[in-house]
């Protein structure tokens, strides 16, 4: 994982951990601390999206986003892609997304080959509505 992955890896991470802190009034002038390592390469899974013109999204600035995926808790398209891999971290239950007669509710957090990472709708990634081999995210 390079340098700008693992910033954005410990940014979604800290914007957790800065949720967790404002649950409790006597800790939410801590500063949430950055993890000290990231997710191994090897645990992450390779995804084909199949679709033309799919917004990869996140918002760094919103914990909502990745708690709940959506299209308003994510309005940062970070990239738009087509017919390509990318490496899958985790998916979650977010906002339905209906397309072309289908429907589905879970979103893939993914790296482009770039080092981007954002959430993807699992209807524009191969594999059903979840994907075989990507864990459920643990946060």
């Amino acid at each position: 994982m390079n340098t700008r992955s693992l910033t954005r890896v410990a940014a979604t991470a800290a914007a957790l951990a800065a949720t967790v802190l404002i649950a409790s009034p006597t800790a939410a002038s801590a500063a949430p601390a950055a993890p000290r390592t990231a997710p191994a390469r090897a645990a992450l899974t390779s995804v084909y999206i199949w679709a033309t013109g799919v917004n990869v999204r996140h918002d760094g600035a919103d914990a909502d986003c990745v708690f709940y995926p959506s299209r308003g808790t994510c309005p940062t398209v970070v990239a738009t892609v087509s017919r390509t891999t990318a490496q899958a971290h985790c998916q979650r239950e977010g906002e339905t997304i209906r397309d072309s007669g289908y429907s589905n509710r879970w979103w893939t957090l993914v790296e482009l080959a770039d080092g981007r990472v954002g959430w993807v709708n699992n209807i524009y990634i191969q594999g059903g509505e979840k994907i075989a081999g990507v864990p459920d995210c643990s946060w």
